[in-house]
């Protein structure tokens, strides 16, 4: 293969988790393929997340206790109607054959988080285990001159300069004092840190999305595919109804691909596309989102232009977290997403523009940004507050104040972070009327006490709980208030990716207007209508779902 090779069977745009597992499964069955992506790096969101899929059923779940009919009554606890039940039913039947194809022919691999609940862990066929997979972490080393190639993670989820920490790493490093497991752990990513910084930007230990993306990266560097960075598919080639290939520029400059088996559509969704914003995202549309800036919806074009149309019978057409934003030193927005780190903890909680009480902190971040979105309309509520007491930030950070923060200068100087030594001081700091937020902290420090929330059932759900602290009993989401300084930070919606798309069939296909496949055309990713209906089912579930009809894809284009 050269590089001045312009026809290929499969021809997939877009390198985050969909895209990349369409690109190595088409090559796993014997495919040219290749991949095109507009940014000069490779991951995409997927780069930038935690890297988990929910995938159901599969074979790294030994319980035994999960099944494709237990599975599918969660979706229909969950998603309802806001997607086919065909297309639940092809997700279900194709997620455990793409993690079990992966695992048996490349280096993607997984493990299940040994406890990790769906979000709607009281609805029926919710499981506590088993359908939450975790990326291994890998050793970026491996990749050579090709790590350059990863997506870094955010900043703001690094520490060291640029050391990546998983979930697990985070519960060492804040037991490195207190156990000796955990302060081993810590030495050994502290000396592997040390050593990488003498010859490396960054870290070379990658977990999470990072890992996910290096593993699929060295499985199609293995399999010789064509990867092309800085290009971007500006028009596709449409012959006698059929795809048959792409219009790109590369590094400015025109180039034409064409593809034998069709073009799969995987370019991230419409997250920065002005026009599709504003039509539909709710209103106020969002200002704040940590999705990749090339996420500007070039896979949703190409397929309008083709002839497809966008679903519209979504519960929500994003997908949301919480965020709050600080400025960076090289002049860029840092927009952290509150996924569960501190929210969910005990001490904290979320008041609306008047100071009150709006929502349970522990639920899961779609369903948080839903609680701010009914809320602002009826009382401004954008942006909400995280209220918190000295003892919860030294314990357990807040946002990009992390655990045990020695100074907090910086963070109030530029704003991210208002103090006061009295709950009034801190209303006042706020703007906020300072009678209702004294009795609203008073009140929730009563259900500290007595360890239940009567107005917001925080830590009645398995999910919630998983978020607390297990060291604070009777209840581990529930903290009081009370040790002075007080602190609050402002919290936006943020959209962390798209679930309206191109409206496709069982095999990934999109759909013209009548209702049939335009021939040569997939969709997969956020590029896809989502069957997960704008409905955040469990963590990793844009991941699982993505990588799942990338398979899908990838086997109907293989034949």
């Amino acid at each position: 293969m050269t590089p001045e090779q312009a026809e290929y069977d499969l021809i997939v745009v877009g390198s985050g988790a969909a895209g990349l597992t369409a690109a190595l499964v088409a090559s796993i069955k014997g495919l040219d393929v290749l991949l095109l992506e507009r940014a000069d790096v490779l991951g995409g969101t997927t780069a930038i997340s935690a890297g988990s899929a929910w995938v159901p059923n599969s074979h790294y779940d030994t319980s035994g206790k999960d099944s494709k009919a237990n599975a599918r009554r969660y979706l229909d606890a969950t998603v309802g109607g806001h997607a086919p039940d065909d297309l639940k039913d092809a997700f279900l039947a194709a997620a455990p054959a793409m993690a079990r194809l992966l695992a048996d022919h490349s280096e993607v691999r997984f493990r299940p988080y040994p406890y990790l609940p769906d979000y709607y862990s009281e609805r029926d066929g919710a499981t506590l285990s088993g359908r939450v997979l975790e990326t291994l972490p890998f050793d970026g080393r491996r990749l050579r001159r090709h790590f350059a190639l990863i997506r870094p993670p955010l900043p703001e989820f690094t520490i060291l300069g640029g050391m990546m920490v998983s979930r697990s790493d985070i519960t060492h490093l804040l037991n490195a004092f207190r156990t000796i497991p955990s302060f081993i752990a810590t030495v050994r990513m502290l000396l592997r840190h040390a050593k990488d910084r003498i010859s490396h930007p960054r870290g070379t230990r990658l977990v999470m999305g990072n890992a996910l993306v290096a593993r699929f990266l060295y499985s199609l560097l293995e399999r010789s595919v064509t990867i092309k960075t800085a290009a971007r598919a500006r028009a596709l080639i449409i012959e006698d109804g059929a795809v048959r290939g792409v219009l790109a520029s590369i590094a400015g400059k025109p180039e034409e691909f064409r593809a034998r088996r069709g073009v799969v559509l995987a370019a991230g969704g419409f997250t920065h596309h002005p026009r599709l914003r504003t039509q539909l995202l709710p209103a106020p549309v969002a200002e704040f989102s940590p999705v990749p800036s090339e996420n500007e919806g070039d896979g949703v074009d190409l397929g309008l232009q083709a002839g497809g149309a966008i679903g519209r019978a979504h519960a929500n057409n994003a997908f949301w977290a919480p965020v709050s934003v600080r400025p960076r030193r090289d002049g860029t927005m840092a927009v952290f997403p509150h996924f569960a780190l501190d929210r969910g903890k005990p001490g904290l909680i979320a008041v609306n523009g008047s100071g009150r009480r709006f929502v349970n902190e522990a639920t899961s971040y779609q369903r948080f940004v839903e609680a701010i979105y009914a809320e602002q309309a009826r009382t401004p509520s954008i942006p909400c507050f995280f209220i918190c007491d000295h003892a919860f930030l030294k314990r357990y950070g807040l946002g990009m104040i992390r655990p045990g923060q020695t100074s907090l200068r910086a963070f109030i100087k530029d704003g991210y972070l208002a103090s006061g030594q009295t709950i009034a001081q801190l209303a006042n700091a706020l703007r906020l009327d300072p009678t209702a937020l004294g009795e609203s902290v008073e009140r929730y420090n009563g259900f500290a006490w007595t360890g239940k929330d009567i107005d917001f059932h925080k830590g009645e759900s398995a999910y919630s709980r998983n978020i607390g602290d297990p060291a604070v009993q009777p209840n581990p989401n529930l903290g009081p208030i009370a040790t002075p300084p007080f602190y609050a930070i402002r919290i936006y919606p943020g959209d962390i990716g798209t679930s309206a798309g191109l409206i496709t069939n069982t095999s990934a296909q999109v759909l013209n207007a009548e209702g049939e496949p335009i021939k040569g055309l997939y969709a997969v990713g956020n590029d896809m209508n989502s069957v997960m209906g704008g409905v955040y089912a469990g963590p990793g579930c844009t991941i699982g779902t993505g990588m799942t009809f990338g398979y899908v894809a990838a086997m109907h284009a293989a034949g």
